[in-house]
């Protein structure tokens, strides 16, 4: 059995906002009380097992990895957003507190291959690649003001959320110009739908075009919104739910890598099921 990240939970309290307004306030600040407790508790705010294999290996706890390019994303402002892209209109979703290279990088997905149907073989971590420095440590992507009170064990984590089924890593200049143009649009048409109308037609139109390991729906797509902003969006394994995100860090403490994780593949039974 391919196993979720351990302390996957709906019944959690999560960063989604509510307020749009203060989601995109472009001079938000961490609190400095917050910052020092998350100095504090960032080194258990990490994976369990290593996810830089899952990039290297072609076999782990006895299932066969491949890798799949997803071509590139663009960070113009150096804030980056992972949400399901649906969240637009309907909650709105903040960029994560750290400050990420600006420029174009490679997006790969890790994939748990199905040797008995290829299609069916699910997305295990998709990540952004910053730079070939090799991570040496990772730690929780986070907003600025989750209760960190909760995080008590290694592993713990608060994770994003999906409710589509779809999640997707964005610049915040990209994330604003698809919230206007989306919000524009259900205002145009109150039978708009996102998913309906917009994503679900492109990962179609991806599954023809790259086919590997996609079902003919559509399981990932490199999502153009215009000639500065794009959005990479791929299917979360499981459905609906909370997923982690980690910040990987080279031996200088450089960010090299933004990683999201749906499988670890090396959990036991006994922990999925505690």
């Amino acid at each position: 059995m391919i196993n979720m990240p351990k302390n996957y939970a709906f019944d959690k309290l999560y960063k989604i906002y509510d307020n749009k307004e203060k989601i995109m306030e472009k001079d938000m600040k961490v609190n400095k009380e917050w910052l020092e407790v998350y100095n504090k508790k960032k080194s258990i705010m990490c994976p369990e097992n290593s996810l830089e294999k899952y990039f290297t290996d072609r076999k782990i706890a006895g299932c066969k990895i491949d890798t799949l390019e997803l071509g590139n994303i663009k960070i113009t402002s150096g804030e980056i957003v992972a949400c399901d892209p649906t969240a637009c209109l309907d909650n709105g979703v903040s960029p994560f507190f750290d400050t990420f290279p600006k420029g174009e990088f490679p997006v790969t997905a890790s994939i748990v291959v199905d040797e008995e149907e290829e299609m069916a073989s699910p997305i295990a971590l998709v990540r952004i690649k910053f730079t070939d420095n090799v991570p040496v440590s990772y730690r929780e992507a986070l907003y600025g003001d989750e209760d960190l009170s909760e995080i008590e064990n290694q592993g713990d984590f608060f994770g994003i959320i999906v409710d589509t089924g779809l999640a997707c890593f964005i610049d915040r200049d990209g994330y604003n110009v698809l919230e206007e143009d989306l919000t524009k649009r259900e205002e145009a048409d109150e039978d708009f739908d996102a998913y309906t109308d917009i994503y679900s037609i492109e990962l179609e139109k991806s599954a023809k075009k790259h086919p590997k390991y996609q079902y003919p729906d559509g399981d990932w797509v490199n999502y153009s919104i215009n000639e500065k902003n794009n959005a990479v969006l791929f299917s979360s394994p499981y459905g609906e739910g909370y997923y982690p995100v980690y910040v990987a860090e080279d031996k200088d403490g450089n960010i090299c890598q933004l990683v999201i994780q749906f499988i670890d593949v090396e959990l036991s039974d006994d922990e999925d099921d505690e």
